[in-house]
């Protein structure tokens, strides 16, 4: 069974974690930064449908916990659509947060005069990739290398009725598509705050260093537009 969730609200944050309705569903789950206090009375916290329980080992609980099997989906504005995958991390796969810059892809490769090439690394379940495809003005590389994420974001992109097959590749994708001379018009950089095993992207063999040297090469020579979404940390590694 589908379940649309067609519009998606940040209700209140705080106390690690934050609540959030997708549609009529409210969840509750950690967000580790969010280090306020809340501002809504604990008896709102308390009624979301679902709720995360870390000390459970990422158990979900709530009113709608047994409702779990079913798939629900979010509409975004960019026309396109995620499927909602609660998991034991507080995931639930897609970042809704992202929506502006959703919509900012769609309109950019709207405006190209002609078709581009975009490449999306880190791309997770696809949410940038399905912008670009939106515009029916773009063909998407997609990078991720998990494959859970790889086979999500093709099922949003059926979900999504576009076309334009994720790509399941290494990191090291850029310097191959140098060496063949590919060129790309837009890159999307949003790489994770955590690799595998826990530890910081940024401290993985300087990989980050070598990817955005990468991207820089097979970026094209005429007017490009770059999105990236990097935190500070990882930004201020990367320049020094």
């Amino acid at each position: 069974m589908l379940v649309q969730c067609r519009s998606y609200r940040l209700l209140d944050s705080g106390g690690a974690s934050r609540l959030e309705s997708f549609g009529d569903l409210v969840v509750r789950r950690p967000c580790p930064s969010a280090l306020w206090q809340p501002g809504l009375p604990a008896s709102r916290w308390d009624s979301a449908d679902l709720v995360l329980r870390p000390e459970a080992d990422g158990a979900w609980e709530g009113a709608r916990a047994n409702q779990l099997g079913e798939q629900w989906y979010m509409a975004s504005e960019a026309g396109f659509s995620l499927g909602l995958w609660p998991g034991q991390n507080g995931q639930v796969g897609a970042f809704p947060e992202q929506g502006t810059n959703w919509r900012w892809l769609r309109s950019a490769c709207e405006a190209s005069p002609r078709r581009i090439r975009v490449l999306n690394l880190f791309g997770y379940t696809g949410g940038s990739s399905l912008a670009c495809l939106a515009s029916r003005n773009a063909d998407v590389t997609h990078l991720d290398g998990a494959r859970a994420a790889v086979s999500r974001a093709r099922s949003n992109a059926e979900l999504s009725g576009l076309s334009g097959e994720p790509v399941d590749d290494a990191l090291t994708y850029v310097r191959r598509a140098a060496r063949r001379g590919e060129r790309y018009d837009g890159i999307v950089l949003d790489p994770p705050a955590f690799g595998r095993g826990g530890w910081p992207v940024a401290a993985l063999d300087g990989q980050l260093r070598e990817i955005t040297r990468g991207a820089s090469a097979v970026m094209h020579s005429g007017p490009v537009r770059q999105c990236a979404s990097l935190t500070r940390i990882l930004l201020n590694k990367l320049l020094l």
